[in-house]
């Protein structure tokens, strides 16, 4: 990974990347159809711990970069703790989603709500991984997996969405005997969300570059 070079217009993108990822991720939650499989750890603790999501998902991201020590070892670079900044990103808004969204019983509505949020969720990292600055802890954390286990960053995903869904459903039937935000939404945005970010992404690296070569020509 490489240290991240930082310039106001790229940086306000990826700001907003990031709202538009924590708002996908929160309007999935909101659906009640199942949350998205990253933030079903989070979820879970937020439930079984009594706080809200927001403060259970900075903590979560924070134990995602310390596995990236873990399995990256001397290889981990120091700059790579900086991704505490972008959970805390992540999560600062995925509080602020949390308070302001409301998603209607009508089961349509929340079919809707789901798709909605996929879609959101997908151009949210795709944007924020495109900018180049700092990626999402879970993001970061997917493509060690990939890494060590000498595959790609797809594999590192699905790989860790898996083990996020096993981790939640045994916290759930542990703490509470039941499945907390594990649902047919979890398993959809498993599939769907790669395909919205293989979509997205040649449009996200198109504006990088855009965004590059004006600073350049200034």
């Amino acid at each position: 990974m490489r240290k991240p070079k930082i310039n106001g217009r790229t940086f306000l993108v990826y700001l907003l990347g990031n709202v538009i990822l924590a708002c996908g991720v929160c309007l999935n939650t909101k659906t009640f159809l199942g949350v998205s499989p990253v933030i079903s750890v989070a979820y879970n603790a937020s439930i079984i711990l009594e706080v809200s999501i927001g403060q259970a998902t900075f903590v979560y991201y924070c134990l995602l970069i310390l596995l990236q020590f873990v399995l990256l070892k001397h290889k981990f670079e120091r700059f790579q703790f900086l991704q505490v900044f972008a959970g805390f990103l992540s999560s600062f808004f995925i509080e602020i989603f949390d308070k302001l969204l409301v998603v209607p019983d009508d089961l349509t509505w929340r079919l809707f709500s789901l798709l909605l949020a996929i879609t959101l969720t997908g151009i949210g990292a795709s944007i924020t991984v495109a900018m180049k600055i700092l990626p999402n802890p879970a993001d970061a954390l997917a493509h060690t997996v990939g890494l060590v286990s000498h595959k790609s960053f797809g594999f590192g995903k699905n790989l860790l969405d898996v083990i996020c869904i096993l981790v939640s459903i045994s916290l759930g039937l542990v703490f509470r005997q039941d499945l907390l935000g594990i649902g047919i939404g979890t398993v959809v945005a498993m599939f769907l969300t790669g395909r919205i970010i293989a979509i997205c992404h040649p449009w996200s690296e198109s504006a990088y570059q855009h965004l590059v070569e004006k600073q350049i020509s200034r």
